[in-house]
């Protein structure tokens, strides 16, 4: 007797386990159950991607800190224009247009 009833109450937990995972695809399946599905999983997606450019440019900085901690830094010097010099397009000026 002791059997009977334990395997029954594998059955009937089987059973609910089965009915609810069938009801929960079922409402998967549905219009507005795939629409939620996709939104999450674009949601999902998104916070994904942001995590990756924040990673990205947690790892960028470190890697520059490091490489301004080892390299010296050379000054540039901007080069401009001297007045002296014809500007761009200055030998156009007299020339007709055909």
């Amino acid at each position: 007797m002791l059997r009977r009833g334990f395997w029954l109450t594998v059955g009937v937990g089987l059973g609910v386990w089965g009915v609810l995972k069938v009801q929960q695809a079922a409402a998967r399946l549905t219009p507005s159950g795939a629409l939620d599905s996709a939104v999450g999983h674009l949601r999902h997606l998104g916070l994904d991607a942001a995590a990756a450019l924040d990673a990205g440019r947690r790892a960028k900085r470190a890697t520059e800190t490091e490489l301004r901690k080892t390299v010296p830094i050379r000054v540039a010097i901007d080069v401009v224009a001297h007045p002296a010099l014809p500007a761009p397009g200055a030998d156009e000026v007299g020339r007709s247009r055909r």
